[in-house]
């Protein structure tokens, strides 16, 4: 079993519906403006199955009617619809069936039982479910309205018994991947436990504790250790201690958080009168002495860190290390971590989603790196005035006038700071005014152009990078758009940096000189621009800076590339060959 789609209906933040298919992808990184109803969208996801309920301190299921109307609005609900076969329905039909009658003929709760069971037999519903399957779709809609907690199914008519479907969907719930939520600093770590049970099984915490008994060692119990024998006691923790600490120094060195730092975590066992407690203190040596703190005493990252690995590490409720398709939610994830921890969360974020299917918000640009995370998987969340939240794709999202920062600003800013940093080691340099003239020039870009593109912010920028060059002692070029603000900008490069060779400060040449303007955009013949738009399965409307865009990231690049008419790829030849006269290139 597997989830293909999440619908969301009227759920705090969220007016209306919304959906969310995750059947063909499973990396989903959201953003969005602040009060876009991002973390609404995880916490509806979360509430869907009844195993969390009592996680996340309850906040998912607290006050979950929508904010924005107060009459007329529908009950909030989160509807999912599951990948289920046939032969897994079946065998859940007959599990109910087996159940029940050895209930039945055990004599306990029978007039419970038969009362439940009676219009299961006597209207032989359990019959009519099975001669359904003949005709099975392959996938069941499960709905849980959020105020009442409880569940119906939605796609299949002929299933009307509510005792039955009820059975149904506890069985399918069972078997259903995890759903995971993963919260930066609202979900307290708890350094003291008591090792009790609640309703007969470990919960919070204890339960992750209890997990990583399990993972050391099957036989292994936090529950065993007040009946155990000093000694015994003291050497079972050091060993899920062990376990523990090599876990974390794994990841630890992965994400680099602290350099040179040591990492040693304790658990330790002992009572308060008659009843047991487990502690997590973290132990640091300091000038050659132990030195013990609380895990909420360390850094902000290393809070954020030590909850996520002991969470997606020892999560009570995965089964075994093969289980796949878990939903891990995750909300602003890192957002305490430098910048080169996130740049290594974003590589796990994306190795986790190979098996797993991953939803994350952020604001992070780090974590939106378009060479781990394809951009056509981002999904940029928009609210409109009634309070409906829309998930748009890149070439879908138009801002609305009344966003005053933009929600895209996380992705340019991901675009942006990925050329700058490696490129000024490159002899010959070419700078342009922007990050799509650098999508442009290093596409069409062959192995025999000695050429680096570096991309600044806009046409003021350019000479900001001239500086560098010249301070690098660079051969450089550096190329304005040939429209009023190039030509200005130009002009004013050329009293700033005359002296070093005016041939070096170009507008954007065009072959034909009877253009009065000629920008990027020109470039491309209008028929190319609407080849590209087909081949990437673009709106046609798409702007022409995401297109570029996504023809850069995209895995057929190269295929498209060779499809593109003479008449552009003359103009672009055109260009080169007056970058190159202008850095003396043979």
């Amino acid at each position: 079993m597997r989830f293909l789609k999440f619908t969301i209906k009227d759920y705090k933040a969220l007016s209306g519906t919304l959906e969310i298919d995750i059947s063909k992808k499973s990396l989903l990184p959201v953003i969005g403006i602040n009060e876009s109803g991002k973390t609404s969208i995880l916490w509806a996801i979360f509430a869907f199955d009844n195993a969390n309920d009592d996680l996340n301190d309850g906040r998912h299921l607290n006050n979950v009617s929508n904010l924005y109307k107060t009459s007329g609005r529908g009950e909030p609900s989160i509807a999912a619809e599951i990948e289920i076969s046939k032969e897994e329905v079946e065998g859940i039909l007959n599990e109910i069936e087996k159940d029940k009658l050895e209930e039945l003929s055990s004599g306990k709760g029978a007039e419970q039982v038969l009362k439940m069971f009676k219009g299961m037999l006597e209207g032989k519903n359990l019959a009519k479910y099975k001669k359904s399957l003949a005709s099975w779709a392959e996938k069941i809609v499960i709905n849980r309205n959020l105020l009442t907690r409880e569940y119906d199914i939605r796609n299949i008519e002929a299933w009307n018994d509510s005792a039955l479907n009820k059975e149904i969907v506890e069985n399918i719930l069972g078997q259903t991947p995890y759903l995971l939520y993963f919260d930066d600093f609202r979900d307290i770590v708890h350094e003291e436990m008591e090792i009790v049970k609640e309703k007969g099984v470990a919960k919070g915490w204890l339960a992750i504790i209890e997990q990583l008994f399990k993972k050391t060692n099957k036989e292994y119990s936090a529950f065993k250790l007040q009946v155990m024998e000093d000694l015994t006691r003291r050497s079972v923790l050091a060993d899920v201690c062990k376990v523990l600490n090599n876990t974390l120094a794994k990841e630890w060195e992965k994400f680099t958080l602290e350099e040179g730092a040591r990492l040693d975590v304790e658990l330790q066992y002992f009572l308060k009168g008659d009843r047991p407690f487990l502690k997590l203190l973290v132990k640091e040596s300091v000038e050659g002495n132990d030195r013990y703190f609380g895990i909420q005493d360390r850094s902000k990252g290393f809070y954020w860190f030590f909850n996520f690995v002991m969470k997606l590490e020892f999560n009570p409720k995965v089964r075994n290390l093969e289980d796949k398709d878990t939903i891990y939610l995750l909300d602003e994830p890192g957002s305490y971590l430098h910048s080169s921890a996130q740049s290594k969360l974003c590589e796990k974020l994306s190795s986790l989603s190979r098996n797993n299917v991953v939803i994350y918000c952020t604001h992070s640009h780090y974590l939106l790196d378009p060479d781990k995370i394809p951009l056509n998987y981002i999904r940029i969340a928009q609210k409109k005035k009634d309070g409906s939240i829309r998930l748009l794709s890149l070439p879908e999202y138009k801002e609305e006038r009344h966003e005053r920062r933009t929600a895209l600003q996380p992705i340019i800013d991901a675009l942006k700071i990925k050329p700058f940093l490696t490129d000024l080691d490159y002899q010959n340099v070419c700078i342009v005014e922007g990050i799509y003239d650098y999508y442009v020039f290093e596409m069409f870009k062959n192995g025999t152009v000695p050429i680096k593109f570096l991309p600044s912010v806009n046409a003021q920028s350019i000479p900001f990078f001239i500086s560098l060059a010249l301070a690098w002692r660079l051969n450089y070029a550096a190329v304005w758009d040939n429209d009023s603000e190039g030509r200005k900008e130009r002009s004013k490069a050329e009293k700033s940096f005359g002296e070093q060779g005016n041939e070096r400060l170009l507008l954007l040449p065009c072959a034909s000189t009877r253009r009065k303007n000629f920008i990027l955009q020109d470039v491309f013949d209008g028929n190319d621009l609407r080849l590209i738009k087909e081949e990437l399965s673009l709106p046609h409307n798409t702007s022409f800076e995401k297109t570029i865009m996504l023809l850069y990231y995209s895995d057929r690049k190269q295929e498209v590339l060779s499809k593109i008419s003479d008449k552009t790829t003359s103009a672009v030849a055109h260009i080169y060959q007056k970058i190159q006269e202008s850095l003396k290139i043979n």
